[in-house]
């Protein structure tokens, strides 16, 4: 699967890829927003959440590892 592939998947379907699929690398906040950094497979997917509402506002499935940076201090070795 692409990063791309991932992006047209319907919500629901992405959700539950991430859940059965992927690994959760780490969390970071951000104003009032929640993100959630996951690996699946070969590439990375980002999700921002309200973090007063628990609405989802952003899915980004990406490989470029700078985007990475952000979450950094929040990995472990």
């Amino acid at each position: 699967m692409q990063p791309t592939d991932f992006t047209n998947l319907p919500a629901q379907q992405q959700l539950d890829t991430l859940y059965f699929t992927g690994d959760i690398l780490a969390n970071r906040y951000e104003a009032d927003s929640i993100f959630l950094l996951y690996n699946l497979r070969d590439f990375y997917v980002e999700l921002r959440y309200d973090a007063y509402n628990s609405k989802l506002h952003q899915v980004t499935a990406f490989r470029d590892t700078g985007k990475l940076e952000p979450y950094l201090p929040y990995l472990s070795v």
